[in-house]
């Protein structure tokens, strides 16, 4: 991911889109956000067709902390 580009992140928690924490882990085709008791995984989607260059990553699943 481009480090001067936000992500579009579509799906998962309400709380969490409106205003995302910095990733704990991004890759290419990855980003994962510690929310609550878990991890919110976020896979990247490939959109050609855009005018503008936005990377989207879409919610994948959910993993919980384990105490």
């Amino acid at each position: 991911m481009d480090r001067f580009t936000e992500p579009h992140l579509v799906g998962g928690p309400e709380e969490l889109l409106r205003t995302p924490p910095p990733p704990v882990r991004e890759d290419a085709d990855r980003l994962t956000y510690r929310w609550r008791n878990g991890y919110e995984h976020y896979e990247r989607e490939e959109r050609t067709t855009d005018a503008e260059y936005e990377p989207t990553y879409r919610w994948a699943y959910h993993t919980t902390i384990a105490e």
